[in-house]
């Protein structure tokens, strides 16, 4: 079976029977970067009633959890984990947080509205196949922007971040074991449009 996970953070919001549940879905390479998103998030969001969430890490979903963060029991968390289960995620997690509206959902109606909030959410994400990938920092002239592209593209490739300034700066994910190929084609343009990169370690 193939998994995937998204290329960036992506979010929804709905509303139902006067409470808002905002999705917030992260890629993530490790358990610590999940525990850090979910903490950093928390401080963003600090007057929601709750944050509830579930995550998913390793190339073989190895590993899974998730919180019902004061839901009752089953209500929130594994819904959420389930929805990205059956969208056959992983590397990744999804928050959903809640701004209560004086109206109970019941546990049925609980569960349906975090599931329901993760499948919105992943409907608008970038899905991308979950394979190893080693990213890129890449600056270049302006003219250099249309050839790199169509490489990228050719490659399986994605940018997951454009700036656009003096020059173009980049930042790239190229499946790993095609990276020995794509440093020989941008080692050849660092001449021709000034290419200037860094490979993450």
């Amino acid at each position: 079976m193939s998994f995937y996970s998204i290329a960036e953070p992506v979010n929804s919001r709905q509303k139902i029977k006067h409470s808002e549940f905002l999705a917030f879905l992260f890629p993530i390479d490790s358990v610590e970067e999940a525990e850090s998103i979910i903490s950093q998030h928390r401080k963003e969001y600090p007057d929601a009633t709750h944050h509830c969430f579930a995550y998913i890490s390793g190339f073989n979903r190895e590993t899974q959890f998730y919180s019902d963060s004061g839901e009752p029991t089953g209500t929130a968390g594994k819904p959420i984990l389930n929805a990205l289960l059956s969208a056959n995620m992983t590397n990744i997690l999804a928050i959903v947080t809640r701004y209560f509206g004086g109206i109970k959902l019941g546990t049925a109606g609980l569960a349906k509205a975090y599931s329901g909030s993760v499948q919105v959410a992943l409907l608008k994400a970038n899905k991308i196949p979950a394979i190893p990938y080693s990213t890129y920092h890449l600056e270049l002239n302006y003219q250099g922007i249309n050839p790199l592209k169509y490489k990228i593209s050719s490659f399986n490739g994605h940018i997951i971040e454009e700036n656009w300034d003096n020059r173009a700066e980049l930042k790239v994910q190229i499946p790993e074991e095609q990276t020995k190929e794509w440093e020989e084609f941008i080692n050849g343009l660092k001449a021709k449009f000034y290419l200037n990169y860094k490979k993450e370690e």
